[in-house]
């Protein structure tokens, strides 16, 4: 594969100028990429922070500019092949398009549904290897399809290429981070990404790394993780959307046959391979739920139409129990975490009565601030390397290592009744 010479240009708010090669945008211009303009990046969090509208497509193209910025300078220093660099390029610019409607709101569903641990990288490689199109125009400019797919699932035979991609230190959330914080309009994840790109390196084992004289920004990086968890990703108020987007979806799937493709992931495997993938974007979501609010003697009742109406007009559930906890050693045990949450649950459901379990919405889950297996590593003037948390100039061991958060949401005709007041 040869380099080819940028030609077209596109301005980013984050990255400024953008360049293009001719392979790049022949992916870019393929109907399946150009669907990521209509999913926003951040899902439902714009009921929060009205600014939050921006797109996976906009993300993607931020992601390939840090991995050719990044790709080329590890290129020059010895650490990747540069016919690889196409390939790299390649796998930033479509490791979202498998993403569904609404993002991360609607993987949710299938997360919880699927015990096969659903990804959206599942789907991005459906569309991948199995989307006509996109399989024509990789073809056409010498990339396996099937390597494309294998970095961005993390099982590329080179290490190095699965880290850049995914990693405790990777493109996608050097993209995020900002992008997410400048949209919000939060100052959480700003980080020093032009020193982080400078100072990326890679340690003797092979592994994705930083020099010392980066260390600063690499413990920016973290903190800024921590945060942007804390105040975007996890937002009490987005997060109950997010719940009852999946309790719509879950509610619709099951009456409509038109929906029964999206009752499991093969199903909709099926419509990438037929070439309907491109359609479902959050206005199609949007457009379905208008049509089903106007319906006379359709098969949604009074109730679903409710809580659609609920979602589309933010008058959602409400989180009646909410605590987040900062966990310093090993991840909490998830059965006595079910438990605990379940015992709340009951003694909710006691002052309410007997109500359906659809109006009281459950989430409690661990989130990794940083895995110490996966830690980035701080790479000394004299070639040798140790994890972030164990350098002895860095204060990331004193980080808490996972987020516990545990929250029920409840029906605002049940939030007094239920003691949340």
């Amino acid at each position: 594969m040869n380099m080819q010479k940028y030609r077209k240009k596109v301005y980013d708010e984050v990255h400024g100028y953008i360049e293009l090669d001719e392979t790049a945008l022949k992916i870019v211009e393929l109907d399946v990429f150009q669907r990521l303009r209509r999913i926003k990046q951040l899902g439902v969090t714009f009921y929060v922070y009205p600014g939050a509208v921006h797109t996976r497509f906009s993300h993607s193209l931020g992601v390939y500019h840090i991995m050719r910025k990044l790709s080329e300078r590890l290129s020059r220093e010895g650490y990747i092949k540069r016919d690889d660099i196409p390939l790299l390029e390649a796998a930033a610019l479509l490791h979202d398009i498998g993403h569904l409607p609404y993002s991360h709101a609607l993987e949710m569903f299938y997360l919880r549904s699927e015990r096969s641990g659903f990804g959206h990288e599942d789907l991005s490689r459906e569309v991948i290897v199995n989307d006509g199109d996109v399989k024509e125009v990789l073809t056409s400019v010498g990339i396996d399809r099937h390597e494309v797919a294998s970095i961005i699932e993390g099982r590329h035979r080179e290490p190095l290429y699965n880290q850049l991609m995914s990693s405790d230190l990777d493109v996608d959330r050097m993209d995020y981070l900002v992008r997410d914080s400048l949209h919000t309009g939060v100052t959480y994840g700003s980080i020093d990404l032009d020193r982080l790109l400078e100072t990326i390196s890679v340690d003797p084992e092979g592994n994705i790394a930083v020099k010392d004289k980066g260390l600063i920004a690499a413990e920016n990086f973290y903190i800024a993780r921590l945060h942007m968890y804390r105040g975007v990703y996890y937002h009490k108020t987005s997060l109950g959307y997010e719940l009852l987007l999946t309790l719509i979806w879950g509610e619709l799937i099951n009456m409509y046959n038109e929906l029964k493709p999206f009752r499991s992931i093969s199903g909709i495997a099926g419509l990438i391979r037929s070439g309907v993938f491109k359609y479902l974007d959050d206005y199609w979501i949007n457009g379905l739920f208008y049509r089903i609010l106007g319906e006379q003697g359709g098969f949604a009742d009074e109730e679903i139409k409710d809580l659609i109406s609920r979602f589309l007009y933010r008058k959602g559930y409400k989180a009646c129990y909410d605590q987040t906890v900062l966990v310093y050693k090993e991840a909490p045990n998830k059965a006595e975490i079910e438990r605990e949450v379940e015992g709340i649950l009951r003694g909710m459901k006691k002052k309410v009565g007997d109500v359906d379990e659809k109006y009281m919405l459950v989430f409690a889950d661990t989130i990794p601030v940083y895995k110490e297996e996966e830690a980035v590593s701080i790479v000394t003037g004299k070639g040798d390397s140790l994890k972030i948390h164990e350098y002895p100039g860095s204060f990331i061991g004193r980080l808490p290592k996972y987020i516990l958060i545990k929250r029920i949401y409840i029906h605002p005709f049940l939030y007094q009744l239920a003691g949340c007041m």
